[in-house]
């Protein structure tokens, strides 16, 4: 089931009746599951995925070349920093680099891309690199919908449910969050054949969150007769609802999302994305608008419409308790075939989704959860897009679409500070590599496919990765920290 599309609660429980609306939210939204009373949240592992949406250049990025070694646009592999116009970019390759365009920290295993400069110098040694990721394909949805899911898509159609998703379900824990699987962005989630209260519930940003969650205009609430009269319905036990939850706990399905709906339409969660100016300055919300530089004056010029929104959405959601998994469509990077694209708007916008992802990690790196550790403890990581670009300038002077890729996994039980696999000098080509090691094996190395990153971050987190079984995954366990 995919969830794309744009919707007001305050309009599906007004015009439906909050009856009506709860088993509506509970077939789409995917709010509530049986409750795993052996299980703390405060312990559950977090997720966080981040779609670059377009193809990415990994040159600019995860996968970069020396332009002292790789600068000549005939050659097999051309960085073409020479070309950036971006000028925060321009100014890492050209100051910060001395011409190289290689941010390597101080005390870092890896090399990065001029547009990772402050998430590296920051966060390098969390940051695992996996490179000469096979994708298999050069259609954007198909990569896409390869990743989210980890199994290959039956024509442009995805296969089996995206891994934000398997992680809400597998964890046990839905009772524990009001949404446990947020999507935003318009990032595209899956559902196939787990259970519906696991589904995504899909907003464009914290704009659309507030409509979701904000009260009921009291002009749409329901007479409170009806209301008296739904409450006793969902209270007492009657004989019908044993006899129907028989048949496969329909009923004890929607009672839980009866609560949730009622939560949802009266609670105060709303509050938590109200990015309003000026907070107090001892606030969470202060705080937080520190950690992403925000002007706490004007919040919406560095947040609305921005990755910096998505990631600052993605965090509240976290540290508030309110969902375990988030999925960000976190920035279009542009599909970069021309000139107008590739050097001046492609970089900027990978920069600035790095950025947001440096702020995130800096913010749940110093915000402690019930158990008094900070919740990036608890927290994977993901960085993705569907592809990258070629290594070498097309006739309309910017790069077409390549089918190895990388992506970049942080956090809960992932070795930082490395580089796993890695692309060939000569044309950009994916290398395999010993899973033990990580390091590329071209005898006998194994290529990295989605799948296989999907089996090892779920390892990492303590879950089970039944659900691609099919696909023969396998474990890098290079990127293993208990390997």
């Amino acid at each position: 089931m995919s969830q794309k599309g744009q919707f007001s609660r305050r309009t599906l429980l007004g015009a439906l009746g909050a009856a009506s609306g709860a088993l509506l939210l509970d077939g789409l939204l995917g709010l509530r599951h049986a409750r795993a009373d052996n299980v703390d949240p405060d312990t559950a592992p977090l997720l966080v995925m981040c779609e670059f949406s377009g193809g990415w250049d990994t040159l600019y990025s995860l996968d970069p070349r020396n332009h002292h070694d790789f600068g000549e646009p005939a050659g097999g592999i051309y960085t073409g920093f020479d070309m950036v116009t971006d000028g925060p970019t321009k100014k890492v390759i050209e100051d910060e680099t001395g011409g190289t365009g290689l941010v390597k920290p101080v005390g870092s295993s890896v090399a990065y891309g001029p547009t990772m400069s402050k998430l590296a110098n920051t966060h390098y040694k969390d940051l695992c690199v996996v490179r000469g990721m096979s994708m298999g394909t050069l259609t954007h949805e198909v990569g896409r919908r390869y990743f989210l899911t980890g199994k290959f898509p039956r024509g442009l159609a995805a296969s089996g449910s995206s891994l934000e998703t398997w992680w809400a379900a597998a964890s046990g824990l839905l009772d524990h969050h009001e949404i446990p699987n947020l999507v935003a962005g318009g990032a595209e989630t899956y559902n196939e054949g787990l259970s519906p209260l696991a589904s995504g519930l899909s907003v464009p940003s914290y704009n659309e969150m507030l409509q979701v969650l904000r009260p009921l205009n009291a002009s749409l609430s329901l007479d409170g007769k009806v209301e008296q009269a739904a409450a006793k319905f969902h209270h007492d036990d009657y004989c019908l609802h044993q006899q129907l939850d028989a048949r496969g706990k329909q009923i004890s399905t929607h009672l839980s999302a009866w609560r949730s709906a009622q939560t949802l339409a009266n609670g105060g969660l709303w509050k938590h994305f109200d990015f309003k100016p000026n907070p107090p300055a001892t606030s969470q919300l202060a705080k937080l608008y520190e950690t992403f530089g925000v002007n706490p004056t004007n919040p919406g010029a560095t947040l609305a419409g921005q990755p910096k929104g998505q990631a600052a959405l993605a965090a509240q959601a976290l540290v508030n308790g309110i969902s375990q998994v988030v999925l960000l469509r976190l920035v279009n990077v542009t599909d970069a075939h021309f000139d107008d694209d590739w050097p001046s708007n492609h970089p900027a916008r990978q920069r600035a989704g790095f950025d947001a992802v440096s702020d995130l990690i800096t913010y749940l790196k110093n915000t402690l959860d019930g158990n008094g550790k900070p919740y990036w403890d608890r927290t994977t990581l993901l960085c993705f897009s569907e592809f990258a670009r070629t290594p070498r300038i097309n006739q309309q002077g910017g790069r077409d679409h390549h089918l190895a890729s990388s992506c970049l996994v942080a956090g809960k039980g992932i070795r930082g500070n490395m580089a796993i696999g890695a692309t060939r000098d000569t044309n950009y080509d994916v290398r395999p590599i010993n899973l033990d090691t990580g390091a590329p094996d071209d005898e006998m190395g194994t290529i990295v496919k989605p799948s296989d990153v999907h089996a090892t971050i779920l390892t990492a987190a303590g879950l089970p990765y039944d659900h691609i079984s099919n696909q023969d995954p396998k474990l890098i366990k290079a990127m293993l920290k208990n390997a």
